[in-house]
């Protein structure tokens, strides 16, 4: 786990490496590498220990919908085991979701993770699609409190304030639109992280300074602004 932190460096709160062939750190941007599958998390977890940097495992909604729920136990058994800087990417996706067989499938492994975070005491990222309010309640009525993190936040700005007075981090993509933007002058800096999704949005963690480039254009602050407040948020959120 990295215990120091450049001041000068970027963070990319969100990306998978596994995805990225031949991956070399640069001394611009810490990366946080995501798993999503137990396939995944076994080489995200293996690309964070040589490289050195945090990362998050979990059992996404995806993954839950696809490969079904005989092995869940056993892959959160091997999450338990190991030591990420949270849980995640985890939550509900209804856009991919085509019965109600496949949301039950996706609560109940969401279920299992909010479990395994609370036991490990560990945050949490979250991925929401077309579910985000429901994620929101259900997070308020566990009263989760290790730490939120809203991946790729595509809601609107009523929704990213009430995420944020649940403590969540709101995390922004180098990706423009109207409702982003509203999001963006909504919500204070202190509550903001940047990410890439990489290689899904962009090809490269290097490419999270568009992102920060974004919040300083909306916000009216300068790079070095965004570029120090973010990386101090995602330091505090991951524990790095």
């Amino acid at each position: 786990m990295i215990t120091f932190l450049n001041i000068s460096m970027l963070v990319d709160a969100h990306c998978h490496l596994d995805s990225i062939k031949e991956y070399k750190l640069s001394d611009e941007v810490l990366p946080v590498t995501v798993g999503y599958s137990h396939s995944s998390n076994i080489k995200t977890l293996e690309i964070a220990k040589r490289l050195r940097i945090p990362f998050v495992l979990g059992i996404s909604p995806q993954a839950a919908q696809k490969e079904g729920l005989v092995k869940l136990d056993e892959w959160t058994e091997w999450i338990k085991n190991t030591r990420p800087n949270a849980i995640g990417e985890i939550g509900l996706d209804y856009h991919w979701a085509k019965n109600e067989e496949d949301r039950k499938r996706q609560h109940t492994t969401f279920k299992k993770m909010l479990d395994l975070a609370e036991e490990m005491k560990l945050p949490i990222v979250i991925h929401a699609r077309e579910t985000i309010s429901e994620i929101l309640d259900i997070l308020k009525e566990r009263k989760f409190q290790h730490g939120i993190m809203m991946h790729f936040f595509s809601g609107n700005e009523r929704e990213a304030k009430r995420a944020v007075e649940l403590g969540s981090y709101i995390s922004i993509v180098p990706l423009h639109s109207k409702e982003r933007r509203k999001v963006i002058n909504a919500i204070e800096l202190e509550y903001l992280l940047v990410e890439t999704d990489a290689p899904a949005i962009v090809r490269l963690p290097e490419d999270v300074k568009k992102s920060v480039e974004y919040i300083s254009e909306v916000k009216e602050l300068d790079f070095g602004t965004v570029a120090t407040q973010t990386a101090k948020n995602a330091k505090k959120f991951f524990r790095i």
